[in-house]
Order: C-alpha cells, then structure tokens, then sequence
C-alpha cells in the first residue's frame, strides 16, 4: 500500500511544478515581468533555466526516476523562490502576513522533499 501513497505524494508534489512550468512557457513574458519585477541579473536566463527546472525535475519525480536529484533541486529552487519572492521581513501589516504565509507554504513543501529523499519514490517507477 505504501507504493501507492509514495506515487501520489509524488504526483501532488510535482504536479504544481509541471504545470507552473508549463504556464511560464506558454505566457513567457508573464513570467517575465515577475522576474523583472524582483530584479534578478538575467531575467530571460532566469526565468528560462526556472522553466527547465520546474518542467525536467517535476517530470522527473511523477516518473519516479532519479528522484533524490530532481527533489534536492526542486528543494533548492523552492527555497530561492520563497526567499526572493515572499521577503515578509520587509513588509508590514496584511501584507507581511500574506507573504509570511506564502513563504511557509514553500518551506512546508522543501519538506515534502526531504520525506521524499529519506523514503525513495517506491516502486511504482519507470526504469530506463
């Protein structure tokens, strides 16, 4: 039973990334006002390298396959994302609430990950 809880906490951890990745590519220059919006060196880059890594990763952890590697770098990328993104130390009032929310959010899903690591993806995978 445990292989089919492993698969759909896969699929419910990447699913938003996949399909984040997918919306960025489709509305790259939504996208890329956000980026822009941050101030991030290399905006293009960025936001192109943040598509590669949402979509590959993602991808990656549903199929079950090197799923160590794709959840370390999701994990790293969650955290930038919740750094660069949700700076709740510089707001105040709702505003800082909001943001202190979304930034939780991302470090709730970095432990998703880490579960993830420590458990394996089980052994509903696709093997090359």
């Amino acid at each position: 039973m445990s292989d089919y809880y492993l698969l759909a906490g896969r699929v419910f951890i990447a699913l938003m990334y996949v399909l984040s990745g997918m919306n960025k590519l489709l509305f790259f220059s939504h996208g890329l006002d956000e980026v822009k919006a941050k101030k991030l060196p290399f905006p293009h880059l960025a936001l192109g390298c943040t598509i590669l890594v949402q979509l590959v990763c993602g991808v990656a952890i549903i199929a079950g396959y090197q799923t160590t590697i794709a959840s370390v770098l999701l994990a790293i990328f969650t955290l930038a994302t919740a750094v660069v993104f949700y700076d709740f130390w510089n707001q105040q009032g709702t505003q800082r609430t909001l943001m202190l929310t979304g930034f939780l959010e991302h470090i709730s899903i970095i432990g998703g990950f880490v579960i993830l690591i420590a458990s394996g993806p089980g052994n509903f995978v696709v093997r090359l």
